[in-house]
């Protein structure tokens, strides 16, 4: 079941990608920073409607985003989350919250590697806004491993809540940043990671050198 639903949400976003004609290209290693049966969580910037779908494109592996409890609510769309094993976790009800750790966790351990946006909300003009503390507090949970990389550009396709500004044939750039591994940090060194993770995906998006 796992592969039939990453190949149809493969299916829906190459279709939106060509639709926009997205070049893309991808700078960095992924694979050779993964260790094997380690929890992975991709942190990416959020600046545009399409880093979503080129997210499920560019990168390998089962991808799921953390998603809002309130989808969970929709007929129809809540069955269908729930069948592609995408985890949501509700930090304002502590039993739900516990439950929503451990669905996680157990399904980074089968194989699924999660995708968040650490911001927490599209940036309007491509800068890195504040992180948030919910990623960081997951991934140091679940002693995963924290891929930081960014998208370069990618609010040009498509700014914030403005479809008559679309753009096609847009050069986006993903690069891929140093892993952090999580088992060397506690929940009160949690201010720390996140500064550390802000500096590094900051970085990132400021390269603009074609070296990986």
């Amino acid at each position: 079941m796992r592969e039939k639903v990453n190949q149809v949400i493969y299916d829906w976003a190459s279709r939106l990608i060509k639709s926009a004609k997205i070049k893309w290209t991808l700078f960095g290693d992924i694979e050779g920073q993964i260790e094997d049966n380690r929890s992975i969580i991709f942190m990416c910037n959020h600046a545009s409607a399409y880093d979503i779908p080129l997210a499920f494109v560019a990168i390998p592996g089962s991808i799921r985003m953390i998603a809002k409890k309130e989808l969970f609510k929709i007929p129809i769309l809540s069955q269908a989350m729930r069948t592609a094993e995408f985890p949501s976790i509700d930090r304002q009800n502590r039993e739900q919250a516990i439950k929503d750790l451990e669905f996680a966790r157990n399904k980074m351990k089968s194989g699924i590697r999660i995708w968040m946006f650490p911001e927490g909300t599209r940036s309007e003009d491509g800068q890195l806004r504040p992180l948030k503390k919910g990623g960081v507090r997951l991934a140091i949970d679940t002693n995963a491993i924290i891929i930081p990389l960014v998208m370069q550009d990618i609010q040009h396709i498509l700014p914030d809540k403005k479809w008559l500004k679309m753009r096609f044939n847009q050069q986006v750039n993903i690069r891929v940043g140093e892993a952090i591994d999580c088992r060397n940090y506690e929940v009160e060194d949690r201010h720390e990671l996140s500064e550390l993770l802000y500096n590094r995906m900051k970085q990132l998006l400021e390269r603009r050198d074609s070296s990986f």
